[in-house]
């Protein structure tokens, strides 16, 4: 008998010939989210413990379908029956059972070990109850139960670098992980209004980035607000929070161009608020040399705080914070023009504005070895 966690993915299994290389990809994001190197059985990853904060790390870990505590056993229907009776401590709780056969030359279907398990132990089915999934291996029983499901996608590093706006708020706080689980290494970029980039470090901002840092390192890159908030001041005020915006693309598309960025990310949602309507995102976007990623564009509220809860980054991100948004947002304009933007970025000397303010940059790099294992 055999302990431990099981790991499975989805969409790796569909890469065909990069299958391989993607496994590679999820098993080094999963050594270095949980310092546990996990071993490969009949294309199932293992780790040899059972750690509830390790199948919690794991959920969030970018490639995997879902995963949670395993018992591996000898093929023998009796030895099953006593497992399935160790890990359900109702009896007379309903159970959502699943019987997968992996090894295809096992005398019996998947179906036939469902029947005798349900009749031999008396259990009531649902698809409301507990998960269990049973699996017919080459050489034993695996019974899988505990069951969480992760977030799936790709692994992490695996699409290339991306950099994303961040505020501190909820929904720029999903959207870095929505691209992480497409196969990006997502980067942050912090226009900060308090005194000191100490003091980002120590808000909520600071806590986030260290939090997302669980699947890959990241940078937090920290600009001051001031020399673009000198400027601004002197046009007219309904366009100062569309022309901050404009100022953030261009401030990331400079971190593009130094770095060698694939794209910049954005918490936008279609119409949430004044300025991510059709009007105003054509217009701030306007000429940005690298792709723009809005990955919650069509979500709506609702469903960017659920996520937030489900990545565990809601409590953190509600957390008071002086972000640069509520400064310049006064009465915003939601019909922006293309060419009235370009107008105002002339007459600010905006690019003037973005290579003074790149040059106070200050970066801090976040890794797993900063967040509690």
């Amino acid at each position: 008998m055999k302990r431990g966690i099981s790991i499975h993915y989805g969409e790796i299994a569909l890469k065909g010939k990069l299958r391989s290389r993607f496994e590679k990809m999820l098993i080094n994001n999963i050594i270095y989210g949980t310092g546990y190197k996990p071993a490969t059985v009949e294309n199932r990853l293992f780790i040899d413990n059972q750690d509830d904060s390790t199948v919690n790390k794991l959920t969030l870990t970018p490639g995997v379908s879902w995963t949670g505590k395993y018992i591996m056993i000898e093929r023998d229907q009796d030895s099953l029956e006593k497992t399935l009776n160790e890990i359900i401590k109702d009896p007379g709780q309903p159970i959502n059972l699943d019987v997968k056969r992996i090894d295809k030359n096992f005398e019996s279907t998947s179906l036939d070990i469902k029947q005798k398990i349900l009749k031999d132990m008396h259990i009531q089915l649902s698809s409301t109850g507990p998960k269990i999934r049973v699996e017919i291996m080459k050489d034993s029983f695996i019974v899988n139960y505990d069951i969480k499901r992760g977030i799936g996608g790709v692994p992490s590093g695996s699409a290339g670098r991306v950099i994303s706006l961040f505020s501190g708020g909820i929904d720029s706080a999903v959207a870095p992980l929505e691209m992480m689980k497409r196969g990006c290494n997502v980067d942050l970029l912090h226009v900060y209004a308090v005194a000191t980039d100490a003091q980002v470090l120590e808000s909520k901002v600071g806590e986030i980035a260290r939090n997302l840092s669980f699947t890959a390192p990241l940078r937090l890159y920290m600009v001051p607000f001031h020399i673009f908030n000198l400027k601004v001041m002197s046009i007219n005020p309904r366009y100062e929070l569309v022309m901050f915006k404009r100022f953030l693309l261009k401030l990331a598309d400079g971190l593009c161009s130094l770095y060698g960025y694939k794209g910049i990310v954005t918490g936008d949602s279609l119409s949430q608020v004044a300025s991510q309507t059709l009007d105003n995102i054509s217009a701030i976007s306007y000429g940005i040399d690298v792709p723009v990623f809005r990955p919650l564009l069509s979500h709506n509220k609702e469903d960017i705080i659920d996520k937030a809860k489900m990545y565990g980054t809601y409590e953190s991100s509600i957390k008071k914070y002086k972000d640069c948004c509520s400064i310049v947002s006064k009465k915003p304009l939601t019909t922006a023009s293309k060419e009235k933007v370009l107008e105002f970025e002339k007459e600010l000397y905006l690019d003037a504005i973005v290579k003074e303010s790149l040059s106070k940059i200050s970066v801090k790099k976040f890794d797993s070895a900063m967040i509690d294992k």
